[in-house]
């Protein structure tokens, strides 16, 4: 299995390997770096709170068995369809407290 932190980034997507594994006090830090390392990225077109919020999303689903498959890895996506950006800005803030 991949370890968190590893990730393959392209002009309209970021792909976190085993994203389920960074516990949420990190997930600032992650962005940064790869912000940092890929300041030309459109997904920075999204703001890191945003990120944060689908990260959160992810590791909520990863940690109820909810999608593992699916939840496991992530990818953050410029652009998003409305209702996506909805659904994580509602799940995420209500996830936020309970994640590790």
């Amino acid at each position: 299995m991949s370890e968190p932190g590893e990730y393959s980034v392209s002009p309209n997507n970021i792909h976190l390997e085993s994203s389920f594994r960074v516990p949420k006090e990190d997930f600032e830090r992650e962005l940064k770096a790869i912000r940092e390392q890929y300041p030309d990225s459109q997904v920075w077109n999204r703001s890191i709170e945003s990120h944060k919020r689908e990260w959160a999303t992810h590791n909520a689903f990863h940690a109820m068995g909810i999608f593992r498959s699916r939840t496991g890895n992530m990818d953050l996506n410029w652009p998003q369809p409305w209702y996506v950006r909805a659904g994580y800005a509602i799940i995420g803030r209500i996830a936020w407290p309970f994640i590790k």
